[in-house]
């Protein structure tokens, strides 16, 4: 496959990494097979494996927006046959799609961290008179500490070449305090399209 061809994957999300950058995401592993080269992206199922219906939705549709040529799973299989392996290869063939991407959450984690309190002393404030002491000792008050609770969503993202069932490309990417999922799906995209630019050189 050319260049472009393997930058067509994720080209829209590709032109937004540029603009907007990752902060919150990173790619922790990735892979990629010689057969990315042959794999046309003309018409690709996106699916987010979940069990929650709701979720899949609108997961798959921050994947579709991202990816050109996409087209959601939830369009292309009904509840009863995403599931269904067998059933899900048939319809796929029979519909014309010729890759899939397949994303799914494999872990959360989350880690509570204890932060302090501070008392704010300064051998110069002004405590030898009542109302110099005053108006500095509301700016100075004790803050107190809390607790601060951090999380790290874990996702993998699959490429597949429909016409031999063949792993393209995988990667494993961690989401650092994740604003809501579609946003999370969304780095996660441009994430990948990073990557494929930098192995292929664009």
């Amino acid at each position: 496959m050319t260049l472009a061809r393997a930058s067509s994957l994720f080209a829209v999300a590709a032109t937004a990494i540029l603009a907007a950058g990752c902060a919150t995401t990173q790619l922790t592993a990735q892979w990629s097979d010689p057969a990315l080269r042959d794999t046309p992206f003309k018409k690709i199922v996106v699916v987010f494996q979940s069990r929650s219906a709701a979720e899949r939705r609108t997961l798959e549709d921050a994947l579709a927006a991202q990816i050109p040529n996409a087209i959601q799973g939830y369009r292309a299989l009904d509840d009863g046959d995403i599931s269904d392996a067998k059933r899900a290869a048939e319809k796929l063939k029979a519909a014309g799609f010729d890759s899939a991407v397949v994303v799914r959450i494999l872990s959360v984690e989350k880690e509570k961290t204890y932060v302090p309190g501070a008392m704010h002393l300064d051998p110069a404030a002004p405590y030898g008179r009542l109302w110099g002491a005053w108006g500095y000792g509301w700016t100075r008050a004790y803050d107190p500490g809390y607790t601060r609770t951090d999380e790290t969503a874990t996702v993998a993202l699959t490429v597949y070449r429909l016409s031999d069932e063949r792993l393209v490309w995988a990667s494993k990417s961690e989401t650092f305090n994740p604003t809501s999922q579609p946003q999370m799906i969304t780095d996660v995209v441009k994430a990948n399209a990073e990557a494929v630019r930098k192995q292929f050189g664009r």
